[in-house]
């Protein structure tokens, strides 16, 4: 899935915990895993609603590209629902 300007995307299995505010100003927190990763951006699947440009703060436990316990921000810019509601979301970093 490129996102940014195409840098290139690796395959990763990170533990994630994502925040974001719902429509409501609601705080919302999941767990989750990488699904790819690269210096520009990240996917990962969610099972919460999410709008695109929704904007998010992700820890990443663990990653050879940002190392141990590293916090990014970022914005939705893709979100592909598949027929059984699986969400794959697609972020561009800050």
């Amino acid at each position: 899935m490129p996102i940014g300007n195409g840098a290139a995307r690796t395959k990763d299995d990170s533990k994630l915990l994502i925040k974001w505010d719902d429509a409501n100003g609601a705080s919302i927190t999941e767990c989750t895993q990488t699904n790819d990763i690269s210096e520009n951006g990240i996917s990962f699947f969610l099972k919460s609603p999410i709008w695109l440009d929704t904007h998010l703060t992700i820890t990443i436990a663990s990653s050879e590209l940002f190392g141990h316990l590293h916090k990014v921000t970022g914005k939705v810019v893709r979100i592909q629902t598949d027929p059984a509601g699986k969400q794959l979301i697609g972020v561009r970093f800050d």
